[in-house]
């Protein structure tokens, strides 16, 4: 379809049935009317995020974004099965992360922009149900790693509210990729003592790592904002794809190790383990799938915002905001019950957060 010298390559909530070659140019993706950025440059890979979540994951997704181009640039389709057999090219898989990689921060900013003009109630619910979607997911991961019946309890109770269900959709995006670490080489390994430095926020990109023991703790601002501890978990990709700076400083809690990639030795190293850039891939299309999800869940809040009269906006969200409340409160009093009844110390340190 051509409107005003522009070509549609197509329309969100369509059925995904190919990716396209930018040769050269410019494609333009529009999350909503108001909501929209632009992938330009030579030979890039596009519209590969809702193939590889149907390909590759359970994720069964139409078309998020609406794409188009303009006349001056050059598009070429590609049908779906030689995407899908691509993938195995690792030229052709890196260039897909790395258009992946450039949307997921185009898509944040969006994002960012436009959470910042939640305020409120609007504000309180978001963050109360992001915090209730963490702990969920701590207890979550904890049952994965010991198969205790009393944790699965618990996640099972929550797991399925509106809370939650909420808090996924804003917190999903920030979930780091995991990837086997067998196969990785030794001779690759590096060793951090306890409250080391591995990088500093706004330094060059120049690596990314993969977690082969220990814990490293985010921080943002002169604030602890996360810790890693899962074995195989990848961090530093984005600015290795995009040759951009790092977004947060990390120190080692305890003693480390890391697998350090370099750009010029993820050839090799992807030769040896195939599942590394698999999983960026895979993991980068999800950051963007939840991307846009989020930016959709933000703009129903602030449009709602906008149609409703003064009054019966607050009394809804007032009431929207005691059931958020409520089902917190639950959640953390089963999680202390649990703690206090069970074997539960390895939550210690989640329990101390419960205020």
């Amino acid at each position: 379809m051509s409107e005003n010298g522009y070509i549609r390559l197509y329309q969100s909530s369509s059925e995904p049935g190919e990716a396209y070659l930018l040769t050269q140019g410019n494609v333009y993706f529009f999350v909503s009317e108001a909501d929209k950025y632009v992938i330009r440059g030579q030979n890039l890979v596009v519209g590969a995020t809702e193939l590889i979540l149907r390909h590759m994951t359970d994720i069964s997704t139409a078309r998020m974004e609406t794409a188009i181009t303009d006349r001056a640039s050059q598009v070429k389709k590609m049908p779906k099965d030689k995407f899908i057999s691509s993938l195995d090219n690792y030229s052709f898989i890196l260039n897909v992360s790395m258009v992946l990689a450039k949307q997921v921060i185009l898509t944040n900013n969006i994002m960012n922009k436009n959470m910042a003009s939640l305020d409120g109630d609007d504000k309180k619910i978001k963050e109360a149900s992001v915090e209730f979607y963490r702990i969920v997911q701590r207890i979550r991961s904890e049952y994965g790693k010991r198969k205790l019946p009393w944790l699965k309890d618990v996640v099972v109770k929550h797991e399925n509210t509106l809370t939650f269900k909420r808090g996924e959709t804003f917190d999903r995006a920030s979930e780091p990729t995991v990837i086997s670490t067998e196969g990785t080489p030794e001779d690759k390994f590096r060793e951090f003592p306890p409250g080391t430095t591995i990088c500093e926020a706004g330094s060059q990109g120049d690596e990314m790592y993969i977690l082969e023991s220990g814990a490293i703790d985010v921080v943002i601002q002169g604030n602890r904002v996360a810790t890693i501890s899962d074995r195989g978990t990848v961090f530093g990709e984005m600015a290795l794809l995009l040759g951009e700076t790092r977004s947060a400083t990390l120190k080692a809690k305890n003693h480390v190790v890391l697998t350090a990639i370099s750009k010029k030795d993820l050839r090799e190293i992807a030769s040896q383990n195939n599942d590394i850039l698999t999983a960026i891939a895979v993991s980068l299309a999800k950051k963007h799938y939840f991307n846009i999800e989020k930016i959709n869940s933000v703009n129903e809040m602030l449009i709602e915002k906008e149609l409703h009269s003064d009054d019966a906006k607050l009394e809804k969200k007032r009431r929207e905001l005691q059931h958020t409340a409520s089902e917190i409160l639950s959640l953390k009093k089963d999680v202390r019950a649990m703690h206090s009844s069970k074997p539960a110390e390895f939550l210690d340190d989640l329990v101390d957060t419960l205020d």
